[in-house]
């Protein structure tokens, strides 16, 4: 991964216990896994893995970037705000 100041696209992620990074509906050909999510409001963030492992990041600061690439941020336990998916092209 390049630096934290190197990605070139972002979009907003809407937490959903079904729906991946970058799908409209669950399953629809357009998720998109990022290289990092930025958190911009503190919180916990419930992060899916594409091999559908989990992680619960517990009190993440508003502004922080996690180096993960999640395909899904469940909704369910998912605090924090603002979530960002970041991508490098």
């Amino acid at each position: 991964m390049q630096t934290r100041d190197s990605f070139q696209q972002w979009a907003t992620i809407t937490p959903s216990d079904t729906i991946a990074i970058g799908e409209a509906a669950a399953g629809d050909g357009n998720a998109r896994v990022p290289q990092a999510i930025y958190v911009g409001g503190a919180g916990a963030v419930v992060a899916v893995m594409p091999d559908n492992t989990t992680a619960t990041f517990s009190g993440v600061t508003a502004g922080t970037v996690l180096p993960i690439q999640p395909k899904r941020i469940n909704s369910t336990s998912t605090t924090a705000t603002a979530l960002l998916a970041l991508y490098q092209v």
